[in-house]
């Protein structure tokens, strides 16, 4: 089973710990550890199984597939236990078991005190629905069994999926009077990392069995108990640094303070303590140093450099683990004696703008930077053309800084990329943090349909503009975007990813996903209109979504694989164009997951569309949960997260190919098709449900960063096309020449900095820049 939490690492411990305070647990069984080389833990039930290059591994409740090439180790353990299990008494109207083949539109209520619940479900092959009332006959700490009381089914489910408070009250159904089955519940908590309610049912036991043998266990156990909440609370902390909440990482740190912790267990966090308050020392040194040297400028420059001052201080004193390598150049300096302080500030200021290994020590060049930053900042920000042409020739009237050596059109693309990556969203407020629950909606600026896109905005506890945050594109499942941020959101909160949630239906449309090139704008217009608002790492953007939702975030991914680090699909189908696009697949990871109940689950999704990709060792992972059908499974939730946090967004690639049948999948990684042959875009209503019908236009890209040349063959259906060429791919002091099917395009524009910039401020992407675009027609 993945790694759900950062304390079920800790698990076999627990486990070997819990049964020497109460006995040997039942259920012992081989499990092996799979490591992925990415870092994902997987603990499976038994030995993978292999089918040649392909691994399938079984943890109980679903089977994960990956190729066998993307796993570090695996690593056997005969001692592993799967916990206590307890069986539930339940009424039973309908005996016989015959299960449906197919189930789709899965309407479930919550769990009662009584461990039951309604099931409606419609069965593909039937077309009618059918209720029944499901009941938990079997539970362990890792999952739950249940069947239908008056209908026809039997099924796992993850723990974590019951309300706790559901199944401590089935806990409390055992004989009271009967130490064992006690016990048995207390061990059954301990392993569920249940450490509250263990300890109240600890001091319930001995109260009501004032047997000494017992109450020497259970002092053993107490101490047990506080190891194990700490130590939970110790991985905690990791995620949350992790997730940039530094506040909620120090608020845990300093709650690790109990007595009756292992000597080794409070060393650690004496020295984690330690290094925090060492690093909370050297922070404010550091702002202390820059105010003084602040202070020993002369009268002259003190009035420019004010406002700018305070921005630095205020960066250092709100969020220091954010901007505190920008000033590394400045540490160097200041270990060497013969560095003036005028020169130390200026090495200070410069680095906050364009990062330590650009600073400068020339305090004049400081100033040349924030000069151009403020102007990179107002053209960004502004929607006149008018003030942007005029920052444009303010901009080009500056004298960035650059090798001697270099063209200064060079000097200003490198400096103004430099600036663009440490800059602040441009248009950057507080009303969402303002907001009860960190979520607003917002319209999209300069948005000119009939109907102006909307969006909500979910973001992370701690949330702070100068740190960049991971991103999912939740995509509803047709009942809205507050549905979306509210399967993601809790999660997201305590990983520290920001959760946009677009408004792809037109209003008065039917709930559904029609694959049409509007409802792909909206998407795209949202994630623009974000990253200008919100300090958004573009290489770390997923798209996501379920059921409906899943649709679209598969068809979505794939036609804009340039826009994501992966794509997450929970129950999605393969429809129209994603079963023409799936070799887009290549450079877009995706994680997919399903139930085995779900039409087409096995044999087309996997067998026909994903296994053939799997087994040419693309990134992609295929989760099938055992008898379930085409359903939300919001229990996937953390590994999903767990997969996300392993992967970043590849924005330059070497060579890629790229299919396209649609007008609005016309971006793939700076390749733009501007005009498609006749014949080779269809639109959504006229594609046949496979996609057998299109005709996709095609090409293939390469690009050589040594010889200067990039080349895009075989063209198939393209009619116009423009080229973006990246710093990242090339070196733009030598020729750099675009060569279509074998055939040199001549007359390509100058340099300038024009380009970049309105590109950059349409995309909003301050990763993925672009100097140079070369139009073909």
């Amino acid at each position: 089973m993945a790694s759900h939490r950062g304390f079920r690492n800790l698990q076999p411990l627990i486990l070997g710990l819990a049964a020497v305070f109460f006995g040997p647990v039942v259920g012992h069984t081989r499990a092996d550890t799979v490591t992925m080389k990415n870092g994902i833990v997987y603990r499976c039930q038994g030995a993978p199984d292999r089918d040649n290059t392909l691994v399938y591994m079984w943890d109980g409740l679903k089977r994960i597939v990956v190729r066998d090439s993307k796993i570090d180790r695996i690593s056997a353990d005969n001692s592993f236990r799967t916990g206590e299990l307890f069986k539930l008494d339940q009424p039973l109207v309908v005996h016989g078991l015959n299960m449906p083949k197919d189930v789709i539109s899965v309407q479930t209520s919550a769990w009662n005190e009584k461990g039951r619940r309604r099931f409606r479900y419609v069965g593909s092959r039937l077309g009618k629905p059918i209720s029944m009332e499901q009941a938990i006959i079997e539970m362990t700490p890792y999952r739950v069994k249940f069947r239908g009381i008056d209908g026809s089914w039997l099924g796992t489910l993850s723990t974590s999926t019951v309300p706790r408070e559901v199944l401590v009250g089935l806990l409390g159904r055992v004989d009271h009077g009967n130490q064992a089955e006690r016990e048995r519940a207390v061990r059954f908590e301990i392993e569920a990392g249940w450490y509250a309610e263990a300890r109240q049912g600890l001091d319930a036991l001995i109260h009501d069995f004032p047997d000494p043998e017992l109450r020497e266990r259970a002092t053993n156990a107490r101490t047990f108990i506080a190891q194990a909440a700490a130590m939970q609370r110790r991985a905690e902390i990791d995620i949350r640094r992790r997730a940039q909440q530094h506040h909620k990482a120090d608020e845990l740190l300093k709650s690790l303070n109990e007595n009756g912790l292992t000597t080794e267990f409070q060393t650690e966090i004496r020295n984690l303590s330690r290094k925090v308050d060492d690093q909370h020392r050297d922070d404010q040194d550091l702002l202390a140093q820059v105010q003084t040297l602040a202070a020993d400028l002369s009268a002259s420059s003190r009035e420019f450099w004010k406002k700018p001052l305070l921005e630095v201080v205020q960066a250092l004193k709100d969020a220091p683990d954010a901007v505190r390598g920008r000033f590394d150049a400045l540490r160097t300096a200041s270990a060497a004696s013969s560095t003036k302080p005028q020169e130390r500030f200026a090495l200070a200021m410069s680095g906050y703008v364009v990062g330590s290994d650009a600073a400068t020590s020339d305090l004049n060049t400081a100033e040349t930077l924030w000069k151009a930053r403020e102007l990179l900042q107002e053209y960004l920000s502004s929607s006149d053309p008018g003030v942007r042409a005029d920052r444009i020739v303010s901009l080009n009237a500056l004298p960035l800084p650059g090798p001697a050596d270099e063209p200064e059109v060079i000097r200003k693309l490198d400096g103004l990329t430099r600036i663009a990556n440490n800059l602040l969203p441009p248009l950057r407020s507080d009303q969402a943090l303002k907001a009860a629950d960190r979520t607003i909606t917002h319209r999209v600026l300069d948005d000119d349909n009939a109907e102006p896109t909307e969006y909500a905005v979910h973001l992370p506890p701690e949330y702070n503009p100068l740190f960049s945050y991971p991103t999912i594109v939740a995509l509803h499942d047709g009942r809205g975007p507050r549905t979306a941020i509210d399967w993601w959101a809790h999660e997201a909160d305590r990983r520290g990813y920001i959760v946009i949630a677009p408004q792809y239906n037109l209003t008065g449309q039917p709930p559904d996903y029609r694959y049409t090139p509007s409802e792909h704008a909206s998407v795209e217009l949202s994630l623009r209109d974000a990253r200008r608002r919100y300090a958004i790492d573009s290489d770390r953007v997923f798209v996501g979504g379920q059921l409906i939702g899943g649709n679209m975030a598969w068809d979505y991914g794939l036609a804009h694989p340039d826009l994501f680090a992966g794509a997450v699909v929970v129950s999605g189908l393969p429809a129209k164009y994603i079963p023409r696009y799936l070799n887009n697949h290549e450079h877009l990871p995706i994680y997919y997951v399903t139930g085995d109940l779900a039409p087409a689950s096995t044999e087309l999704i996997f067998g026909t569309y994903l296994k053939p990709r799997i087994l040419k060792a693309w990134d992609i992972t295929y989760v099938e949960y055992n008898r379930r059908g085409l359903e939300d499974l919001p229990e996937e939730i953390v590994p999903i997260f767990d997969w996300m946090d392993k992967h970043r967004r590849e924005p330059v690639l070497k060579s890629f190919s790229a299919v396209s049948a649609r007008e609005s999948d016309n971006r793939f990684f700076g390749v733009v098709i501007r005009e498609f042959a006749p014949g080779r875009t269809t639109a959504p209503e006229a594609v046949e449900m496979l996609g057998q019908n299109l005709n996709p236009a095609s090409f293939k890209f390469s690009v050589s960063s040594t010889s200067g040349v990039c080349r895009i063959d075989n063209t198939s259906g393209i009619k116009r096309l423009d080229v973006w060429l990246s710093p990242k791919q090339f070196d733009f002091k030598r020729k750099v020449s675009v060569r279509i099917n074998g055939k040199t395009i001549k007359g390509q524009d100058k340099l300038d900095i024009a380009t970049m910039l309105e590109d950059l401020r349409v995309r909003g992407d301050r990763q993925q820049l672009y100097w140079h675009r070369v139009v073909v027609e």
